[in-house]
């Protein structure tokens, strides 16, 4: 079949405004400028597609072995190698590709690259969920955000529909820029299914080497080492101390904005599944990012859907849970968000607009792949359009829930000798309370023994507006019994429709032996 490649006259009009539109400022600059941290350095709002044929000779492309071929883009032709790419992706009927190239060139931007991305975004039936990620990553103190573009691909003559091209995760200089003694890691749960080198801490994290791709059992000891004394300092009782604690081992305003962004979209696999990347320098810190991967996010799970107003990247038992039982490093994820947010409310806003732009080509990609298509749990809406406004939709929601006051436990331990006496502990809100709101609380017996040890009982704290701290009573028993340590929990359990319930929302009080 023949292929269009000429753009229309209305097409190219838009390519030229939005070059006009993307164009820096005229002036003087100085030699060295700041990284564009904007919304248009990675390619948001996107502009309208371009034709990208791959031409293997009629090979099937597979997702072990890559093929030989070429790639024409922008009307210049590329010697490359094609394979396919991604899990469980590439077992759905819209295929993703990894293009390696023999020369370096510029698919994207003005840096010359050999490896590059195309994300079939099956499961994104609204085809903007990772473009919009990237746009508001773009946007934080990470270091690097993948650039994008969106084509129609052609292979082998044959149209396979909207795609985006990216940047691929790898080190260099304009992507992960990190010196040759530096590694760049993916915390990835299938590191042995997808047989990537790495190894499994004593904590269960799964650690899987991107570079290098082969290591040596040096190197390996010397990340498992770096990471092991990370985590004991992580999860030993004075993890929070600001100069001895995690802030000693990771870049938290990295982590910070990396956890803002998955938290926002409620990626899939965030809460350290996969695609949680991270690299490290011998001697430095832990740095997180770049972000990668959002198609099953924003309302979409792996078989389920999810809501706009519960936690999900947080949830588990990994580093950044942990790191939010630390009531500081909570109130400055907080604050990082009140910052980040009108930047996120503009990517939303935009959402129509880059629909608009990508609709011929997303409207025949709609008709090819998800008419009738499968998956249903990725199904919001009966129309291209309809996904679009229920992404924009979900995504507000999420703004308006994350941008709620929050209320936390002003700590995770407290300890108290075994007297008759009243542990008070605190809960606190970010902000001062702006009306009179109400949180719930409830006691859960640990080792110690509800109504001898502790009275047992559950109740409301009540802020009244302007206050921002309240306590917890927690009424202490004493007996004649001679017994060791013991402990019990106060949960937050509910709280006004003003307010969220936040992290660290358990502590522990301990009740100290009485052996002597």
């Amino acid at each position: 079949m023949s292929v269009l490649r000429n753009l229309s006259v209305a097409t190219a009009l838009a390519v030229a405004a939005s070059t006009v539109l993307l164009a820096p400022a005229s002036g003087r600059t100085s030699a060295v400028q700041a990284p564009d941290k904007s919304a248009a350095s990675v390619g948001w709002p996107p502009t309208p597609t371009t034709q990208l044929v791959i031409d293997t000779g009629g090979v099937a492309v597979g997702r072990e072995d890559y093929v030989p071929g070429t790639v024409t883009l922008d009307g210049v032709t590329h010697v490359t190698e094609v394979r396919g790419r991604g899990n469980s992706t590439w077992g759905w009927p819209k295929k993703p590709y990894k293009l390696k190239l023999e020369e370096d060139a510029a698919l994207i931007g003005s840096r010359p690259f050999d490896e590059w991305v195309l994300l079939a975004g099956y499961g994104d039936r609204s085809g903007l969920r990772t473009a919009a990620a990237f746009a508001v990553a773009a946007q934080t103190r990470l270091a690097w955000t993948p650039r994008f573009r969106f084509v129609e691909v052609v292979l082998n003559g044959q149209v396979q529909g909207l795609y985006m091209l990216t940047e691929q995760v790898e080190v260099g200089k304009g992507r992960v820029d990190l010196p040759d003694d530096g590694y760049l890691l993916e915390i990835n749960r299938r590191y042995l299914r997808d047989d990537e080198p790495g190894f499994r801490t004593g904590r269960g994290t799964a650690v899987a080497f991107k570079d290098p791709d082969e290591i040596t059992k040096r190197q390996r000891r010397e990340v498992r080492g770096a990471v092991r004394r990370f985590e004991k300092v992580l999860y030993g009782p004075s993890f929070a101390h600001p100069t001895r604690g995690y802030a000693k081992y990771v870049n938290v305003r990295r982590i910070i904005d990396w956890y803002l962004v998955e938290e926002l979209f409620s990626n899939q696999d965030s809460n350290f599944q996969s695609s949680v990347h991270f690299s490290w320098v011998p001697g430095k810190k832990f740095v997180f990012g770049p972000v990668w991967d959002f198609d099953l996010s924003a309302g979409t799970r792996w078989r389920d859907y999810g809501p706009p107003d519960v936690w999900h990247t947080r949830e588990g038992r990994h580093w950044v849970a942990r790191m939010l039982e630390d009531p500081a490093f909570s109130a400055r994820v907080k604050s990082r968000w009140a910052r980040l947010r009108p930047a996120v409310r503009e990517v939303v806003s935009q959402l129509p607009a880059a629909a608009a732009t990508l609709a011929p080509a997303a409207q025949a990609d709609w008709k090819q792949w998800h008419e009738s298509g499968d998956l249903e749990w990725t199904h919001h809406a009966k129309t291209f359009d309809g996904e679009v406004a229920y992404l924009g939709d979900w995504l507000t929601k999420r703004i308006e829930w994350l941008s709620k006051n929050e209320v936390r436990l002003g700590g995770t331990r407290q300890a108290t000798e075994e007297r008759e006496r009243t542990v008070w502990v605190p809960v606190q809100l970010q902000s001062p309370a702006e009306t009179t709101v109400q949180v719930s609380w409830s006691l859960r017996a640990g080792s110690a023994t509800p109504g001898e040890d502790y009275v047992d009982e559950q109740g409301q704290v009540t802020f009244a507006p302007g206050e921002k701290e309240r306590w917890v009573p927690v009424r202490i028993l004493d007996d004649a019994v001679t017994e060791g340590r013991e402990n019990l929990r106060v949960l937050l359990t509910g709280s006004s429709r003003e307010l969220v319930i936040g992290s660290p929302h358990v502590a522990t009080v301990v009740i100290r032996d009485n052996l002597r």
